[in-house]
């Protein structure tokens, strides 16, 4: 094995954001709902006046707040980076405070493909890995391109390192 090689570079998908461009969705409507009708659907007697003023901006608050909500994850999903090189697994996540975890490749046990419909349809999937780290027992690498590819080639390094180590595992 070449040593300091990255064989893989991926990100997640930002497929993995659709809950929240969904939520944003439904709350596009709310924006054109008129004041007399939100004051007509909220028990406004039950309500302090100093409340009731705002209540016209209620929906374009709601839906700028799940506009940033959605912008933060998109970000953080790009921000998000898996590495194979022939010694170890590395992820570096966060926008601000980036963390970097790393995962030797003799301590995984077991792997897991899932592929959900959605993206199946973009050549996408998880990849589940079952390691036996103490600070990171399951792994998921999100919404890669082409699992099983990546499966395949970190299957073949992990046999390579444990053979180079001298580890086997013992059940």
């Amino acid at each position: 094995m070449i040593e300091n090689t990255t064989y893989i570079k991926c990100r997640p998908s930002q497929l993995t954001n659709l809950g929240h461009l969904g939520v944003v969705l439904l709350l596009v409507p709310l924006l054109f709902i008129p004041a007399k009708a939100i004051g007509q659907i909220l028990p406004m007697a039950f309500m302090p006046d100093s409340f009731v003023n705002y209540l016209p901006g209620l929906p374009a608050c709601l839906f700028v707040t799940a506009l940033l909500k959605l912008g933060y994850h998109v970000l953080q999903t790009r921000c998000t980076v898996y590495k194979i090189n022939p010694e170890e697994l590395q992820h570096t996540s966060g926008i601000l405070h980036r963390k970097h975890g790393y995962i030797e490749l003799y301590r995984i046990k077991d792997f897991r493909v899932d592929r959900p419909l959605i993206y199946r349809f973009f050549g996408r999937g998880n990849l589940v890995i079952y390691t036996s780290d103490k600070t990171t027992p399951v792994f998921r690498l999100e919404a890669i391109k082409n699992p099983e590819e990546v499966y395949t080639i970190l299957r073949g390094l992990v046999e390579l390192n444990r053979k180079e180590k001298h580890v086997f595992e013992v059940d």
